[in-house]
């Protein structure tokens, strides 16, 4: 007897120790939540129904905005993962992901699949900060993205570290800002401020006054495109606005390309300025030109620049928006947005500055025909109708950096 109960104690042993080693803790997302938060019920309505429908996830939701007890325990979340304050705030083990955007949806859904095959590297972090224990955040998903992230970069001389990942938003901002910046607005107002600098016989007042010119507008430029990003990012979540950007796009695509057919056997003009607006403009460049004083010409030519690059945003047809859009559901902000903007810009201004310099250094108008601005047209107009097809249609095509 003693013997038969030796036996079945030793089997009850190596049956809860099997148990133990084989069962697998559930994957938990914690979702905080505001009602009446567009960007929480765009997530609840894209991702948190499906996960609730699953076996092997666990979904517990804090509503925070109307309940103040759950507000002051996402303040202690938040404490312990040290991330930006925001809603929807979706926590798995170690990983806390703030906000909700396409790329955010990726986000959660690879971090849930990830600690579903690395159970041993899952914990319930947020149970045990509600029992008010003391916890370290180890983000083991976070590192073995940041691993991938070393895999692919390269450091380039001179410039530094480079991520091969994002060159696909790095071209786009290349071949769209190019595309942008042969604009005929942009140009003639250049060329007769060039011919009036010209005029005055003095290479060193061209240069600065030339300088100032471009400089001015590629700030403004950079300027409202990071805040039309920043707009952009805090709706982006809404299908119906992303949809609403795609038609816009296609829109702007037709029209460029029937710009281009309607005028591919003339000069192609700007059609945004008419000629009592030209006049006007001219009449401005040769009174700053003329200017004896020179802290009045800089600020002049600097007022000029202005009102030329806000002309501009409409002569583009909404590139610079469509580009905005890119990056928002990219999810790239911050710095980064900052570096895609500034190449977009350069990019944008780099036939303004050959054409300054050639005219620096020759001291003349070079013949530069506005043929060249209606290929833009054409180029520009398939670029739109591509990426606002992408918009609506297939969004993660140009997801470009997952």
């Amino acid at each position: 007897m003693k013997k038969l109960l030796k036996y079945i104690l030793v089997f009850l042993f190596f049956f809860c120790f099997l148990v133990n080693v084989n069962a697998k803790e559930k994957v938990t997302l914690y979702f905080f939540h505001g009602d009446g938060c567009p960007h929480c019920a765009a997530e609840t309505t894209e991702l948190i129904k499906d996960l609730e429908k699953r076996d092997d996830i666990k979904v517990v939701k804090y509503e925070v905005w109307h309940n103040q007890e759950n507000s002051a325990f996402l303040d202690k979340v938040m404490a312990v993962y040290k991330t930006k304050t925001g809603i929807p705030y979706n926590v798995i083990g170690d990983t806390a992901i703030v906000g909700y955007n396409e790329a955010n949806k990726f986000e959660i859904e690879r971090a849930l699949e990830y600690y579903k095959e690395h159970n041993d590297k899952y914990r319930d972090v947020v149970k045990l900060i509600k029992e008010g224990k003391e916890v370290k955040i180890n983000d083991h998903y976070s590192k073995q993205d940041d691993k991938t992230d070393k895999d692919t970069t390269i450091t380039i001389p001179f410039i530094g570290e480079f991520n091969v990942k994002n060159i696909s938003v790095g071209s786009a901002a290349v071949l769209i800002g190019l595309v942008d910046g042969f604009n005929p607005c942009a140009m003639w107002v250049l060329l007769f401020l060039i011919t009036a600098l010209i005029g005055l016989k003095n290479r060193k007042r061209m240069i600065l006054l030339g300088s100032i010119f471009l400089l001015t507008s590629g700030l403004v430029y950079f300027l409202i495109m990071f805040s039309w990003l920043n707009i952009i990012i805090s709706v982006s979540t809404s299908i119906l606005f992303r949809t609403l950007i795609g038609l816009f796009a296609i829109g702007a695509g037709i029209y460029n390309l029937y710009a281009y057919i309607k005028n591919r056997n003339q000069d192609d003009g700007c059609d945004v300025v008419d000629e009592k607006k030209r006049k006007t403009i001219i009449s401005r460049i040769k009174k700053f030109t003329r200017e004896k004083s020179l802290i009045i010409a800089i600020l002049g030519i600097m007022a000029l620049a202005i009102s030329v690059n806000i002309v501009e945003l409409l002569c583009s047809a909404g590139l610079p928006l469509v580009f905005s859009e890119l990056l928002a559901i990219n999810n790239i902000t911050g710095m980064k947005a900052v570096v895609y903007d500034l190449i977009y810009v350069i990019f944008f201004m780099l036939d303004d500055f050959i054409v300054f310099f050639i005219a620096v250094k020759t001291m003349d108008v070079i013949g530069f025909s506005t043929k060249i601005n209606k290929y833009s047209h054409l180029i520009g107009g398939i670029i739109m109708l591509l990426l606002g097809i992408l918009l609506i249609f297939a969004p993660g095509i140009i997801m470009f950096n997952f």
